[in-house]
């Protein structure tokens, strides 16, 4: 996420009603064995991947370095798209070291500068992994690795992939491409790490909220942590990767460069992959079990609106940015189905589960 495109993603939360929409005054509840479970088999497992996917993108990189060829393109082009799914997956985590390490700075700002990438690439100086972790933001990281191994649909002649171009820097930017790649998975061991019981704990610190934690004095101080979390993804399926191209924070009019992943084609992606996230979060024995002691109605109503979203980002067409111009009514359907979810969200579920959600510092993302 960009400071250009989601500056405002604080404000927005706000105005969503986002602060103090959550029913402070109900009773308290034991959620400890929620804690547990959402711990054990959604935040540890998705952070691991992650870092799986990650170290598997080094080494396709690593092999598009050692045999620049059209086959080791492909499957590093591959392997970025499983690390970022990855990674979007962790948008409904975002709190704790999902929030405090600022990772995203590192390795998710939009857009990509093509100038200052190349700049480096020219600079004739030796590509180190300290090279990529001096450069800016907009300069590395996935955005900065997508602009190496992807060709650009806008241009007006077909050309490779910066990172197989024939010219004099290919190989400067194939050393590039992979001290990004190094990166992201190093930010991914060092998220992974912070989460890990045996290393930083943050897991534990969830799971014995109110019962000797030291981050959270109370279950529900860590339950309005993982609201907040699902609320925050929620917010950029809604109110950045669909509102943004779609024009309705500008003029009104279709805006396909409001998308920041337009050369891998990953915006649909990103939703999905964002939303199965929350779904992770939600269904089966996350708050889903919570809900329906509360409210079967309530539940089947998030279930619907979880599953009528998947559905309509699904029937996106490719590529997105001629979706958004010329397929407007299904990219206006899938904002639609999003947008009730993140009403139902923040309002009722947050009510049902007692949780009062903050706004969201998005301050470099």
């Amino acid at each position: 996420m960009s400071r250009w495109s989601f500056l405002c993603l604080s404000a927005v939360l706000s105005a969503s009603g986002l602060l103090g929409c959550g029913n402070t005054g109900a009773p308290a509840q034991d959620y400890g064995s929620l804690l547990a479970t959402l711990g054990e088999q959604v935040v540890l497992p998705e952070h691991q991947a992650f870092v799986a996917r990650a170290d598997e993108l080094v080494d396709s990189v690593q092999a598009l370095v050692d045999d620049p060829n059209g086959d080791s393109l492909t499957a590093a082009q591959s392997a970025w798209r499983d690390a970022r799914k990855a990674y979007r997956k962790l948008d409904a985590l975002h709190f704790g070291p999902g929030y405090t390490l600022h990772i995203s700075e590192r390795i998710d700002v939009a857009p990509a500068e093509a100038a200052d990438i190349e700049a480096l690439a020219a600079d004739g100086a030796a590509l180190t992994d300290a090279t990529i972790s001096h450069a800016g933001g907009h300069a590395k990281g996935f955005l900065g690795l997508e602009y190496l191994l992807f060709e650009d649909p806008a241009a007006s002649t077909v050309e490779p992939a910066p990172a197989l171009a024939s010219d004099d820097l290919g190989g400067a930017r194939r050393a590039l491409a992979l001290g990004m790649a190094h990166e992201i998975a190093k930010s991914a061991h060092q998220l992974d790490d912070a989460w890990e019981p045996d290393a930083g704990g943050y897991v534990t610190q969830l799971e014995r909220a109110g019962a000797g934690s030291t981050q959270y004095a109370s279950q529900r101080a860590a339950v309005d942590d993982m609201v907040g979390g699902v609320a925050y993804a929620l917010e950029l399926i809604v109110g950045v990767r669909l509102a943004g191209p779609l024009g309705r924070k500008s003029n009104g009019m279709p805006d396909p460069a409001q998308d920041p992943t337009s050369r891998s084609d990953n915006a649909v992606a990103d939703m999905e992959a964002t939303l199965s996230g929350i779904i992770a979060v939600y269904e089966r024995d996350g708050f889903s079990a919570v809900v329906r002691g509360k409210s079967a109605k309530l539940d089947q109503t998030v279930l619907a609106a979880l599953n009528d979203t998947e559905t309509k980002l699904a029937a996106i067409p490719t590529p997105f940015s001629d979706a958004v111009v010329n397929h407007t009514d299904l990219v206006e359907a899938a904002f639609n189905a999003s947008s009730g979810l993140k009403k139902t969200w923040n309002t009722d579920v947050s009510s049902a589960l007692g949780a009062t959600l903050k706004p969201s510092d998005n301050d470099g993302d």
